[in-house]
């Protein structure tokens, strides 16, 4: 074979491997944004009505004691829902609690546990190669929001009650 033939065959065959892969992280992403989206929507409820809750109360010991029991609610309803998440599906988790209720996980926990707690948090996601003060943007994630629109218009979750 001539050297420009086996070169025109190895160009092809990366591009070729360049397309599978980029096929399968997308297939990948697709999965993972499905299995954490009924969470994203449990998300935005658990937050609008605990922001009800707090709005009719007076500040002091009386909010504390419902973050307190909020915290434990939360902790027993949902964590072995969310245990079962890997890595890559916890990142976007956090991301798109962002994209949804326009504020990072990290200033959800220090607005209603405490900053020591927030800091806490945010050492041990990072030490998982997660980011709690990480804002998402739709310029900066394009895949991503392409496939939360198309689920954004998809049918009622599991996890959103009906009227």
């Amino acid at each position: 074979m001539r050297p420009s033939k086996v070169k025109y065959i190895l160009v092809t065959v990366l591009i070729f491997i360049g397309i599978s892969l980029c096929a399968k992280k997308n297939s990948q992403l697709e999965d993972d944004l499905n299995k954490i989206w009924p969470l994203i929507q449990t998300v935005k409820i658990e937050y609008d009505l605990v922001m009800v809750q707090l709005e009719m109360m007076e500040e002091g010991t009386k909010k504390e004691m419902f973050l307190l029991e909020y915290e434990t609610f939360v902790k027993n309803k949902y964590f072995d829902e969310v245990i079962k998440l890997n890595i890559r599906q916890g990142k976007l988790l956090l991301l798109l609690i962002h994209r949804e209720i326009g504020r990072t996980p990290y200033d959800l926990l220090k607005e209603f546990l405490n900053l020591q707690r927030a800091n806490f948090w945010q050492k041990f996601a990072s030490f998982l190669g997660a980011d709690l003060k990480g804002k998402y943007s739709a310029e900066k994630y394009p895949e991503i929001e392409s496939i939360v629109q198309n689920l954004s218009n998809k049918e009622i979750h599991p996890y959103i009650p009906t009227n």
